[in-house]
């Protein structure tokens, strides 16, 4: 007898894990656990070749067609491990061959990707040996860790144990990443080419999006399959424009700084055959300001509940508060250039092409006019200041809570406190409004502390639908 949904009775074939006419779950979702060996990394030390060994278990009751684990070490991209299927309740060990050039402490994070599904693991921090010392694992679960017999660790191995057999396995926690919504980022064309520079070959086959002076186009890199967005001028009279971002991104990370995890540095550039410059950047799997309006209007809201666009104001802030005190501008601040990652509450500032560099110091003016939310000195040839870029993020605010941007009226319901914060942003007069981005951040945690009392995460689910949030 063949198989049906109890749902809705729809005829299935065999082995369905859901039901495509009315989208019920007939199965659980891939369940995988990872682990790595210890065993292994004892031996890594500078200049020397190595291996990482982690291994994926398949717990879940359907076949994973394949596997693939991308790593990095301290941000250094290593080999991809990649591994055929795997059936229900078998493992498979994954190898990654690797050469610290630098002693001390090293970060290893990563993504494994098991067939449509995606898992990412981070803050595994290892000690490597300047001269062949023993390496520690920290900040992993112990609560299976074992004393290790380095008696046994040699690689040399066979049956009987050493690093390339039995192995001393700690578990990893992983966390499932979801299916990112294409909202911010839509798929505009498919395209077919490579570019190889003196760093990498950059795969790209897709067109994200089209701006006022540039095409994005997403790829990854061809050795590592690191996702990549690559930024190319439509025309070669805009080559300063990308040349202008990428010095600004320079400057604005030239110093360390907690803020910096909100702007993207420049990976790479190129030049076309016809002489259009191109940036390549880390792609961002974050949504823009009108998408996530746009998810919550389909749920039936006006926008972004104000909860939620606090923490967002809040990291714009720092991230401006930082650029204005190196003496930079962002100068053209609207939704598209506000990017956020749901899952950690992450926010990127984007698209730098337009930025003012010192303006009270080189006379420098505003490099681009945005009709709506650009502020008003823009068209009287005023001087740029840290208030124009507040009277945008105002105006932004406005807009993601599903206001109206032009009126500055906001949808009923809104805090008064936070209002008037958004509205205080936005005011008309140059010099009437906000000035000074640091100091509204810490205004805005009180603003926060007074309507919600102490803090606390709240999750941020950037799904399209009901059906998927259930």
């Amino acid at each position: 007898m063949e198989p049906q949904c109890p749902t809705c009775e729809t005829t299935l074939r065999e082995g369905a894990v859901f039901c495509s006419a009315c989208g019920t779950v007939l199965a659980a979702l891939t369940d995988i656990a990872l682990a790595i060996d210890r065993t292994t990394l004892e031996h890594l030390a500078i200049n020397a070749r190595g291996l990482v060994r982690l291994r994926v278990e398949n717990r879940g009751p359907q076949a994973i067609p394949n596997l693939s684990l991308a790593a990095t070490l301290s941000s250094d991209a290593l080999p991809v491990a990649t591994s055929g299927e795997l059936a229900p309740h078998k493992s498979a060990t994954l190898a990654i061959t690797v050469i610290p050039t630098i002693a001390g402490y090293h970060a290893l994070a990563g993504v494994v990707r098991a067939g449509t599904e995606t898992f990412r693991f981070e803050d595994i921090h290892v000690r490597v040996g300047g001269d062949g010392a023993h390496v520690n694992v920290i900040n992993i679960d112990q609560s299976s860790a074992r004393v290790v017999d380095n008696s046994r660790s040699t690689f040399g191995a066979d049956g009987g144990g050493g690093i390339l057999g039995e192995g001393d396995w700690q578990p990893i926690a992983l966390i499932r990443v979801p299916a990112a919504p294409q909202v911010s980022t839509p798929v505009l064309a498919r395209v077919d080419f490579t570019v190889r520079t003196d760093t990498a070959a950059y795969h790209v086959t897709e067109t994200l999006a089209h701006g006022d002076i540039a095409t994005v186009y997403g790829g990854r890199i061809a050795t590592t399959n690191v996702d990549v967005a690559l930024k190319v001028a439509d025309q070669a009279s805009d080559n300063d424009l990308l040349q202008h971002e990428t010095r600004v991104l320079g400057l604005v990370l030239a110093k360390p700084h907690k803020t910096a995890i909100h702007f993207v540095a420049p990976r790479d550039q190129f030049r076309t055959g016809d002489g259009r410059l191109g940036t390549v950047f880390d792609r961002l799997d974050g949504l823009d300001l009108t998408a996530i309006r746009d998810v919550f209007r389909g749920r039936g809201e006006p926008g972004l509940p104000a909860k939620h666009v606090v923490w967002i104001l809040r990291r714009a802030l720092a991230a401006l508060g930082w650029a204005h005190q190196q003496g930079i501008l962002h100068g053209n601040l609207d939704p598209s250039h506000i990017l956020v990652r749901g899952r950690d509450h992450m926010v990127w500032l984007v698209d730098w092409c337009w930025a003012v560099v010192n303006p009270a110091q080189t006379g420098a003016t505003f490099k681009a006019m945005n009709e709506s939310f650009g502020p008003p000195e823009v068209a009287a040839r005023g001087k740029p200041t840290p208030a124009s870029d507040l009277y945008a993020l105002g105006k932004c605010a406005i807009h993601v809570l599903g206001g109206d941007p032009a009126t500055k009226t906001m949808p009923e319901g809104i805090e008064p406190k936070l209002a008037r914060f958004v509205r205080y942003l936005a005011v008309e007069s140059q010099g009437g409004r906000a000035q000074d981005a640091w100091e509204q951040y810490t205004l805005l945690e009180k603003i926060r502390e007074q309507i919600w009392g102490k803090h606390e995460f709240v999750p941020l689910d950037l799904s399209h639908s009901n059906s998927e949030r259930n």
